[in-house]
């Protein structure tokens, strides 16, 4: 029995029990007081019997006992028999639960038999009503355990899909510092075999110059100036290798939104502006080279084809996504050529079907609004930092 149909069974009993002994004339309120605690029993002991057999024989028995308080004191005991169906009426076992009712409905009318019709239909229907009334609150409970099953459920999936975000995310990280550390160690071999051999090369002439000088100071000087030459190249590679060890900065640098919009200002002669909303957070590189290589190609397309004069480029910083917005003045190109057939494919010659794939791969969208200004809308997904575990 469901622990919602517990407090209706417990007041099916005791209150046509208190009620019947004032308004049932009784002769013996010893033997009345004696079958109401014996059903009453029956009743307790019931919600700690789980086995089949048992329970079944306890709901028997209840029909005995109720069945006999119905043929001595009358309708009101009705309500104290009614109470069993909040056993059986419960059990998952359809031909159980329809044979005991139909155990339930003979009792009950040969309990009543020498009582009014009016009493025993009442007495029927009131047996039918509580069914039916189980059978709604059995069904609804069934319906609320379903679906509280069914979100737990859906929360440890969205629990495992969390975790294995992270452990991805985790991972990622771990091949990107690999990667760096290796890079690193090759760069520092680099600068002990190459840079660190010629600094001893060039250390070696400058002794061989200091002897040199006082014989022949045109042969000195022409070594002084190869040495120039070998700190010179020195210099140069030093300066390659941190920049390698820096890769994030260059990166940066190489894929700047600032330095591209001044470079297509400075050649074309177009006005060109860079606007941000939100707290700007750093980006993992393939976000960084296609949000470039989109607003690079959504700038060639408003010059060549909509012989746009100005370009704006709108980064907004979301906690979800970041998304870029390039428009232009130019002329709005028509919707035919935008779109190749009815699924909705971009067609190769304005290059937005390249943009759309590149978006595509880090799992980003591409939109595009017709509506003057004309503008290309990257959208991607973004993963905090702080976000990993």
């Amino acid at each position: 029995m469901p622990n919602s149909l517990a407090p209706l069974r417990f007041c099916l009993i005791l209150i046509p029990a208190a009620a019947g002994l004032y308004v049932i004339p009784i002769d013996h309120y010893g033997r009345y007081t004696l079958f109401i605690l014996l059903f009453l029993a029956l009743a307790v002991l019931g919600r700690f019997v789980s086995a089949s057999p048992v329970m079944m024989a306890g709901v028997l028995l209840e029909f005995m006992v109720s069945g006999w308080l119905c043929q001595q004191y009358g309708l009101l005991m009705v309500f104290i028999s009614l109470s069993t169906a909040c056993i059986y009426l419960v059990l998952s076992n359809t031909p159980i639960r329809c044979l005991l009712l139909g155990v339930h409905f003979f009792v009950l009318n040969v309990s009543l038999q020498h009582d009014d019709t009016l009493w025993i239909t009442t007495a029927n229907l009131l047996l039918f009503m509580m069914a039916a009334f189980v059978g709604i609150l059995v069904h609804a409970s069934g319906s609320r355990e379903e679906t509280l099953r069914l979100y737990d459920e859906l929360k440890r999936k969205h629990y495992e899909l969390e975790d294995a975000r992270s452990r991805v995310l985790q991972f990622a990280h771990q091949v990107e510092g690999a990667a760096q550390a290796e890079e690193r160690t090759r760069i520092s071999r680099q600068l002990h075999d190459d840079i660190g051999h010629r600094l001893i090369r060039v250390k070696m002439m400058m002794e061989a110059v200091i002897h040199t000088i006082p014989q022949d100071t045109a042969k000195g000087m022409e070594m002084l100036h190869q040495i120039r030459d070998q700190l010179g190249a020195s210099m140069d590679e030093m300066r390659s290798a941190v920049k390698r060890l820096n890769p994030g900065k260059q990166m940066t640098d190489a894929y700047s939104l600032d330095r591209l919009l001044e470079e297509t200002g400075r050649e074309t002669g177009i006005r060109t502006g860079l606007r941000t909303e939100g707290l700007p957070y750093p980006l993992y590189p393939s976000q960084q080279v296609v949000l470039y290589k989109n607003a690079r190609e959504a700038i060639t397309n408003a010059i060549r084809h909509g012989h746009a004069d100005q370009v704006e480029v709108l980064l907004i910083f979301g906690d979800q996504e970041i998304c870029m917005e390039v428009s232009n003045n130019g002329k709005v190109v028509p919707e035919e050529a935008l779109i190749a057939d009815s699924s909705g494919t971009l067609k190769h010659g304005m290059g937005l079907s390249g943009m759309l794939e590149r978006t595509k791969v880090v799992g980003g969208t591409l939109d595009v609004r017709r509506q003057a200004p004309f503008t290309v809308i990257t959208r991607l997904p973004v993963y905090r930092k702080s976000e990993i575990v």
